[in-house]
């Protein structure tokens, strides 16, 4: 009995969480994101200098351009409402996964799914 209300209880949360949820708002995305800081569970921290100016535009027409320890690079991009995350195609057909944290007018919060920064959060602002 105890198990099933464990059981119940667990699937009762998962659905509540699950509920609140951040839909992605597409039009929200078509600006300039400046990076701003990292954090982890702990704390904030300052991007550094080769990584100063970086930021990512993307366009309506399902472009970007995005400015990575001063390389510039363009390609393409997609937004997975499913799994809120974006997929970035560059030019070389190489693709990354930026799982949306948070979205709103003036931030946006992703987490990389790559190994380097997948325990970081990274935060960009608008630069508009």
């Amino acid at each position: 009995m105890v198990k099933r209300i464990v059981s119940i209880t667990f699937l009762l949360n998962l659905l509540i969480n699950c509920s609140y949820a951040q839909k992605i708002d597409k039009e929200k995305l078509y600006t300039t994101w400046c990076l701003d800081k990292y954090s982890d569970a702990e704390e904030y921290y300052q991007p550094p200098k080769k990584e100063i100016g970086d930021y990512i535009t993307f366009n309506k027409d399902m472009t970007y351009k995005a400015r990575s320890e001063g390389d510039v690079g363009t390609g393409t991009w997609m937004l997975n409402t499913n799994g809120n995350y974006i997929e970035l195609i560059d030019e070389e057909k190489e693709t990354e996964k930026l799982y949306v944290y948070f979205l709103s007018s003036q931030s946006l919060v992703v987490i990389y799914d790559v190994d380097e920064y997948r325990v970081w959060e990274v935060h960009y602002v608008s630069c508009k």
